[in-house]
């Protein structure tokens, strides 16, 4: 293990098909196609929305604020041969007590059925166990999500329960899915 993640860059994160790098305002735009698009945020909160370039500067600002309070990172996703956001992801409620964090990650719909979000969840998960030292990394999906489920069980989560009725989301209660993952049983993609 490499030393502890101390905020004090933005890393970037290379697979073979894809760069994770830094958001900036001039992603804006991106950010309201994928989350201004039914499709993409059928199973997500949306708070802040994100229909209008100031709602978007506004969620770049909440994200970076995660980062300049050392709490998340979230990286937009780009094919490794042009620079426009096509997704994002990242980690959140890290705890360091308990050694944990959770992670999220969405995609334009365009992309979807390419592989491309389970190519980056590897590269966040593995970034996660190798430079926050965490035992744990979790996370949740809305009941009804198939394709964040296949996802995760493909990078090696395992389900471990269902938190029924958790969630108000799109003007009626969800129930979350809640996967997780230990470094022990990580297998690298």
């Amino acid at each position: 293990m490499s030393d502890v993640y101390d905020f004090s860059y933005f890393p970037v994160l290379e697979t073979e098909r894809l760069r994770l790098r830094r958001l900036t305002y001039d992603d804006a735009e991106q950010l309201i196609a994928i989350f201004n698009d039914p499709d993409a945020t059928k199973y997500l909160i949306m708070d802040p929305p994100c229909s209008t370039r100031e709602e978007a500067i506004g969620m770049l600002d909440w994200m970076q604020s995660w980062f300049d309070n050392k709490a998340a990172l979230r990286w937009g996703i780009t094919l490794r041969d042009a620079d426009t956001v096509i997704g994002t992801c990242g980690f959140h409620n890290l705890d360091r007590t308990h050694r944990r964090c959770d992670i999220g990650y969405d995609l334009i719909p365009a992309y979807w059925n390419r592989g491309y979000i389970t190519e980056a969840t590897h590269a966040l998960v593995r970034w996660c166990f190798d430079n926050l030292d965490l035992h744990r990394i979790q996370a949740d999906c809305t009941a009804g999500n198939i394709g964040s489920e296949r996802v995760l069980e493909k990078v090696g989560f395992t389900f471990e329960g269902l938190w029924r009725e958790n969630t108000f989301e799109h003007g009626q209660f969800v129930s979350l899915k809640q996967y997780g993952l230990l470094r022990r049983e990580y297998m690298p993609g």
